[in-house]
């Protein structure tokens, strides 16, 4: 364990079966997981909209289905919900796309390069609309902006959305709050906005010495807005690849940084 992240506190973010994956694969590389859930997931306020979307699902009355986080596998799986082999798939990304299959659904589509709302809505018009028949349905959080539904329905495709949950602040244990803002914790993973401003409202701002690595372009590009400073974006936007890339770095990151 001679690596870059040995030795390094490291907040995790998120807690659950994520957070547990997490810290197992930095305790592995001799960091020091800091557990401190800023945000969960929650059911949505219209339970109804979402109990009929996910039973038309579940009824194969979708010719493709969206799924925009891993969070909205979750909720699926938490309802009981099956995607009849008749729906095709689209995921925003490789992680979502895990996630998906972890279920025991296959992924028909995947976006190249970043992982984005704009990319896979973009990518799959280009390569699927010629073949695309029937209705589709669109998955995501309250706080997602309409980019998917809003792109088929300027094509022409018929399409539904469905929030599927809600996206709630957790607030620190005043001890974590502490040991962020007197730089104990070395590093800081940042993996969505919504993690950024919980950190940011909860928290202000890091210390110098504090290592801010943000799991894609866009989560740095959000991050830097509320007044971050990003010192490492992962370059394939998965977790378990930004925790390899940190632990490669050439120095002790908080000394990179």
């Amino acid at each position: 364990m001679t690596g870059a992240l040995s030795g390094s506190h490291v907040l995790v973010p998120r807690g659950g079966a994520w957070g547990e994956r997490v810290s197992a694969a930095l305790t592995a590389r001799g960091a020091v997981p800091v557990v401190a859930p800023l945000i969960e997931t929650v059911p949505p306020r219209n339970l109804a909209a979402r109990d009929r979307a996910f039973a038309a699902l579940a009824a194969g009355e979708y010719a493709w289905v969206f799924v925009t986080s891993a969070a909205t596998v979750e909720q699926l799986l938490a309802q009981g919900v099956q995607v009849p082999a008749s729906t095709r798939i689209a995921t925003v990304g490789q992680a979502t796309a895990r996630a998906v299959e972890a279920a025991g659904w296959p992924v028909d589509f995947v976006p190249v390069g970043a992982s984005s709302a704009a990319a896979m809505i973009r990518q799959w018009c280009v390569g699927r609309a010629p073949s695309a028949t029937g209705r589709s349905l669109v998955l995501r959080s309250d706080l997602a902006q309409a980019v998917v539904s809003d792109e088929l329905e300027v094509r022409g495709f018929p399409v539904d959305v469905c929030v599927s949950y809600r996206t709630v602040g957790v607030d620190l244990d005043q001890q974590v709050v502490d040991d962020l803002r007197t730089g104990i914790v070395d590093v800081v993973l940042l993996t969505s906005v919504s993690v950024g401003r919980e950190l940011r409202r909860q928290v202000g701002a890091l210390p110098a010495g504090t290592l801010v690595a943000s799991i894609g372009p866009g989560t740095t590009r959000d991050a830097e807005t509320i007044g971050f400073t990003v010192a490492h974006t992962a370059r394939s936007q998965g977790i378990e690849a930004l925790i390899a890339e940190l632990d490669a770095l050439p120095a002790h990151p908080k000394e990179s940084a």
